[in-house]
């Protein structure tokens, strides 16, 4: 048995212009939605806003080549890097805050939480198991 579908809400206009793009490519509307949530789900992770999405379309060569080799690199390039102690920390930090001030990451990328989640998140206190673990 595969996944469950969800039903979601969207705008009037999002939903005819997912009808037509979708009827354009022999795409029914869900698979249009689902294909589009996809696209800006890989943005994001390759840390590309909206606005450098939309001067990619209008023909941004750097930004192309930027996202060429990002997607370019491999797999395993890709895997996340472990950080150990504060110099290495500092500098990592250093280096996304240089990338969010250039325009190249966006502030939102570096975020743990969705600001969804973050809303409907309910925070609890608790006493740690010992001092020192936990918060």
């Amino acid at each position: 048995m595969g996944p469950m579908a969800k039903s979601i809400r969207v705008s009037d206009g999002i939903y005819e212009l997912a009808a037509s793009a979708g009827e354009a490519v022999n795409r029914s509307l869900a698979d249009q939605v689902e294909y589009w949530a996809r696209l800006g789900a890989a943005l994001d992770t390759a840390g590309i806003t909206m606005a450098q999405a939309l001067q990619l379309l209008g023909g941004d060569a750097a930004l192309k080549e930027r996202v060429i080799a990002h997607v370019g690199q491999s797999h395993a390039a890709r895997q996340r890097r472990s950080y150990k102690g504060a110099a290495s920390i500092a500098a990592r930090h250093a280096q996304l805050e240089d990338e969010v001030t250039a325009g190249k990451r966006s502030p939102e990328s570096l975020f743990l939480l969705s600001r969804r989640q973050l809303k409907s998140a309910t925070f609890v206190e608790r006493v740690p198991d010992a001092p020192g673990k936990g918060w």
